[in-house]
């Protein structure tokens, strides 16, 4: 891991929540995903090489608070506003991954004054089939064989993935993974996974865009990520080679690269 990175500790509308921040430059704010939230990766450390990281626990995640008046991604995107008031930041870079680029979303079409350009990464968050038919892969009910052939290009490059079934984790490992899915589905089991009317308000979002995609993701598939598009007036659309829903994972130095094109 790159020197340098600091452990912080903020608290936001009476939420404990713990961070890492790292390297200089302009402010990039991630908001990780379903995976993510109990530890840096290399991906973190090439983007510190480019901007000042912060990378929060979300709520539930890791080490970060979960208050009990918290129980929808509306909560979670008022939160990271009021983070971004009570760091003082502006002109920020807003990146989200999955389940993080839901929350990603629906900051910004609430506001976008302290925001200067956004990428939405594997995201979940719109419905754009009709009701019989599903759009994003319950990846929570299942094995992590399945769910490795679903969210991988390699399926055998998940083996370091920490999931519940994955082989060799520890105790404290598999309680974290699973205090991350029971804290997803809090906030995305019904509707699953997504907001019925956040498609329509993408329209609202009118900072430069980047819809970013494995080509081989099949829990959210890159048609959908044209859907995320074709919403977003100001955005384009860009899909990462061999790579399924977690590119920042299978291909970090490609996933490190698009993200520091769009927003250097």
């Amino acid at each position: 891991m790159t020197s340098g990175w600091r452990e912080a500790e903020w608290t936001v509308d009476g939420a404990r929540l713990w961070a890492w921040e790292g390297g200089h430059g302009a402010p990039l704010l991630i908001l990780h995903g379903a995976d993510g939230g109990d530890g840096l990766l290399p991906f973190h450390d090439g983007l510190a090489e480019r901007f000042r990281v912060l990378a929060p626990s979300l709520p539930g995640f890791g080490r970060s608070d979960l208050p009990g008046w918290m129980d929808s991604v509306d909560d979670l995107a008022y939160l990271v506003l009021d983070l971004l008031e009570h760091l003082g930041l502006s002109e920020v870079n807003l990146l989200g991954i999955g389940f993080g680029g839901w929350i990603a979303a629906e900051v910004a079409v609430r506001s976008q004054g302290r925001l200067r350009r956004l990428i939405l990464a594997d995201s979940v968050g719109i419905k754009v089939s009709g009701p019989e038919t599903r759009d994003i892969a319950d990846t929570l009910v299942l094995f992590h064989e399945e769910a490795a052939r679903l969210a991988w290009h390699d399926p055998s490059a998940a083996a370091g993935m920490k999931w519940p079934g994955a082989p060799g984790l520890n105790e404290e490992e598999l309680i974290a993974t699973l205090k991350a899915l029971q804290t997803v589905s809090l906030f995305g089991w019904k509707p699953f996974m997504h907001n019925p009317k956040l498609l329509r308000r993408l329209a609202r979002i009118t900072i430069p865009t980047l819809v970013l995609w494995g080509e081989s993701d099949r829990v959210v598939t890159p048609e959908y990520g044209q859907a995320f598009h074709r919403a977003i007036p100001t955005s384009t659309f860009q899909r990462i080679p061999r790579a399924g829903h977690y590119p920042h994972r299978e291909r970090p130095g490609d996933f490190v690269r698009a993200v520091t094109d769009f927003f250097g």
